[in-house]
């Protein structure tokens, strides 16, 4: 299994579990997956360190038989149709409240 690029989200610290947490995205031949990982550590651990370790536990259920929380990235459909904007209506109470600003 060939991993083509991995990224990972806002790393964040959670006190309750003493574990950071991250979001981890695998893009493996053209798909894009997501695992959510964390990793107990003390909050003054080296940032390299929590980052490996997030990763490799990211990389692990990726390449697992079954990884139980996969999440895979569903591809954007093309709109084609051109919507026009939808038009603001002002109600009677922003009406009132643009013409106390302007006085």
């Amino acid at each position: 299994m060939r991993t083509d690029k991995l990224q990972l989200s806002d790393v964040r610290y959670n006190p309750e579990r003493s574990a950071f947490e991250a979001i981890i995205r695998v893009h493996d031949r053209g798909e894009t997956y997501e695992y959510p990982t964390h990793l107990v550590a003390p909050l003054q651990a080296e940032f390299a360190l929590i980052a490996r370790g997030l990763v490799e536990k990211a990389h692990r259920a990726h390449k697992s038989a079954s990884p139980a929380l996969r999440m895979r990235k569903a591809v954007a459909p093309v709109q084609t149709v051109n919507r026009p904007a939808p038009q603001l209506r002002e109600t009677p109470l922003m009406m009132r409240m643009l013409r106390a600003l302007a006085a």
